[in-house]
C-alpha cells in the first residue's frame, strides 16, 4: 500500500499531501473541452473565420447600390459696377443645395456573382481552416495525455523497481551483519539503491516538466498539483484497415479540402477577370433641392426634382493586359491542380507511414507482453534464490533490470502505437471522436 500511495503522489506531482479540494481528475474527454474552450490557437483561427464570414455579403461583393446624403452652400462676396458707372458694393450671392443619390452596377459581365460566390467560399475555407487547426490542437492536446499516462505507468514500475531494491539492500545488511555476506555485496545493494532513487528523482522532474507543457496547452493554473488522470489503460483500436482508411483519408482529410477549396476559389477569380470582357450597365440617380440668391438684382432661384440616367460601356481595347490577365490566372489554376495533387500524394505518404508504424507496435504487444510476463516470474524467482543464498547479487541486479526493460519496452510500444493511431485519426478528419470517448 505504500508503494501504491507513493506511486499516486509522485504521478499527481503534489510537493506534500495534496488536499482533496486541491485535486482535479481529468478524463480525455474533459481534457480536449478544455482545449476548446481555452486554447488559444483556436480562438485565433475562429477569430479569422469570424472575419471572413463577415466579407461574404452581397454588398461586399458589389451586388447592391450605394446611396448617398449630400448638403452644401457656396457664396461670393463681390464689387460690381453698372453701365453708368455707379458702383455697388457688398453684394452678396448665396447658394445652397440637399440631396440624395444613388448609384447601382445592373451588369457586369456576372463578375459581381462571381466575386459574391468567391466570398461564400473563403468563408467556407476559413471553416475548414478552424476545423484544422482544433484537429491538430487535439491531436497534439491527446499525444502529450497519452504521453503522460505513459509517464505515470513507468513511475509506478521505476517505483516497484525501487522497493525491490530496498528489499534487496535490506537482506543484504541482514547478511552482512550475521557474517554471510561481504561489505562488498552490501555496498553494491546500496550503491544499486541510490540509484535507483535517483533514476526515480530525475524521471519525476522529467514528468513536472511534461506536466507544465501539458498545462500550458491547456491554460491551467501552472502552481496548482491538481492534475490526475482517470485513465489506466491506452484502450488502443487493434481494428484498422489500411484500404479502408486510404478511402477516408481522400474523402474527409481537412487539409485535402482546404485545398480544394483553393481551387475553387481561382476557378471563381478566372470568372471575375473574364468580366471584364462583357458590356457594363450602370444606373444612377439622385432627388434633391438647390436654393439661390443674388443680392444685387435680388433674383432668387429654387429647384426641387429627380434626375437619372443609364450608362452603358463596353472595353474596347486596354493595351492587352484583359488578356494578359486571363493567362495568368489559368496559370495559377494549374498551379493549384498541381497543390492538390502535392497534398494528397502528403496526405497519403503519411498515412502509409503511420500505419507502418501502427501495424509494427501492434505486431510488438504480443511479444512484449509475454517478455513482461516471463521476467516478472523470474525476478520473484531470483529474489527467493537471494534470500536463500543460491545466486549473488549482480544476478539479481541483472534480473531486475531485464524486467524493467522489459516493462518498458511494452509501454513505449503501446505508446507508439496509441500516438500513431491518434495521427491517423487526424488524417482521417475524425480525430475528434476521441471527445466521446468512454
Amino acid at each position: 500500500m505504500n508503494i501504491k500511495r507513493s506511486f499516486l503522489l509522485l504521478f499527481s506531482l503534489a510537493a506534500a499531501a495534496a488536499s482533496a479540494q486541491d485535486t482535479a481528475l481529468y478524463t480525455l474527454p474533459m481534457t480536449l473541452e478544455t482545449l476548446l474552450n481555452n486554447g488559444y490557437s483556436i480562438k485565433f483561427s475562429r477569430n479569422r473565420e469570424e472575419a471572413l464570414s463577415n466579407n461574404a455579403t452581397y454588398g461586399n461583393a458589389g451586388m447592391l447600390p450605394k446611396v448617398n446624403a449630400n448638403a452644401g452652400y457656396s457664396g461670393a462676396a463681390n464689387q460690381l459696377q453698372s453701365a453708368g458707372g455707379k458702383s455697388y458694393s457688398n453684394t452678396f450671392n448665396n447658394a445652397y443645395s440637399l440631396g440624395v443619390s444613388g448609384a447601382w452596377t445592373l451588369f457586369d459581365g456576372w463578375g459581381m456573382q462571381a466575386s459574391y460566390q468567391r466570398l461564400q467560399e473563403m468563408k467556407k475555407n476559413g471553416e475548414l481552416s478552424t476545423k484544422l487547426e482544433i484537429e491538430s490542437s487535439v491531436a497534439q492536446t491527446i499525444a502529450m495525455y497519452y504521453e503522460l499516462l505513459h509517464r505515470r505507468l513507468r513511475l509506478e514500475n521505476l517505483s516497484i523497481m525501487l522497493s525491490l531494491s530496498r528489499e534487496r539492500l535490506r537482506m543484504a545488511t541482514e547478511k552482512y551483519l550475521v557474517g554471510a555476506h561481504s561489505q562488498l555485496e552490501l555496498l553494491q545493494a546500496q550503491v544499486d539503491f541510490n540509484a535507483d532513487s535517483s533514476q526515480l528523482v530525475t524521471y519525476r522532474q522529467g514528468t513536472i516538466e511534461q506536466l507544465i507543457r501539458f498545462k500550458k496547452q491547456l491554460l491551467l493554473p501552472f502552481d496548482a498539483n491538481d492534475v490526475i488522470f482517470t485513465d489506466t489503460a491506452f484502450n488502443l483500436n487493434e481494428h484498422l484497415l489500411l484500404e479502408d482508411l486510404k478511402a477516408v483519408v481522400l474523402q474527409n482529410n481537412t487539409s485535402l479540402k482546404i485545398f480544394d477549396k483553393n481551387r475553387a476559389i481561382t476557378d471563381l477569380e478566372r470568372r471575375q477577370v473574364e468580366a471584364a470582357r462583357y458590356p457594363y450597365v450602370n444606373l444612377s440617380a439622385s432627388y434633391g433641392y438647390s436654393y439661390s440668391q443674388n443680392s444685387y438684382s435680388s433674383a432668387k432661384t429654387d429647384a426641387l426634382g429627380l434626375s437619372y440616367g443609364v450608362d452603358v460601356g463596353f472595353k474596347l481595347y486596354d493595351g492587352r493586359n484583359q488578356r494578359r490577365m486571363e493567362s495568368n490566372i489559368k496559370i495559377e489554376q494549374r498551379n493549384r491542380d498541381l497543390e492538390y495533387e502535392q497534398q494528397m500524394q502528403q496526405v497519403l505518404a503519411d498515412l502509409y507511414l503511420l500505419y507502418s508504424s501502427y501495424s509494427s507496435y501492434m505486431n510488438l504487444l504480443g511479444l512484449e507482453r509475454s517478455n513482461r510476463e516471463l521476467s516478472g516470474k523470474k525476478v520473484s524467482l531470483a529474489m527467493e534464490q537471494y534470500r536463500l543464498g543460491q545466486i549473488t547479487s549482480l544476478e539479481l541486479r541483472e534480473h531486475q533490470r531485464t524486467h524493467l526493460d522489459a516493462q518498458d519496452r511494452l509501454l513505449n510500444a503501446m505508446l507508439q502505437a496509441k500516438l500513431s493511431e491518434v495521427y491517423i485519426m487526424q488524417l482521417c478528419g475524425v480525430v475528434l471522436r476521441y471527445m466521446d470517448a468512454a
